[in-house]
């Protein structure tokens, strides 16, 4: 992704690389999404669609799938009304290469990442 978007802005790529001991969760409000789920799926379809981009929820770290250029594209699906909730859960399901994510989403969270 940083170099499509290096190249996209005729720059140089750069990624910083953090570290994060999973040993603090204890410490901190976090929701886990271990799959593609109904609850994960309105979770993100909630926050693509915020109009203010606020953040729908109090959580320190989420922790779940990422939803790419092919969950925001049947994401788009839903809310323009081609596809059914049902059938926006059931395309995504089947979505290869599933790849999970941190989002660190408030300062104390942010503040326990070490950069490498």
């Amino acid at each position: 992704m940083a170099q499509f978007r290096a190249e996209f802005e005729e720059t140089e790529p750069v990624v910083n690389v953090y570290e994060f001991d999973e040993a603090f969760f204890h410490e901190f409000r976090y929701k886990r999404f271990e799959a593609y789920t109904e609850e994960w799926a309105h979770f993100v379809y909630d926050h693509r669609t915020e109009p203010h981009g606020r953040t729908l929820h109090d959580y320190d770290i989420v922790y779940g799938p990422i939803a790419n250029d092919r969950v925001g594209a049947q994401i788009a699906r839903y809310k323009q009304g081609y596809i059914t909730f049902d059938e926006f859960l059931r395309r995504i399901q089947y979505i290869k290469g599933i790849t999970f994510q941190y989002a660190f989403c408030t300062q104390q969270a942010i503040e326990k990442l070490t950069k490498v």
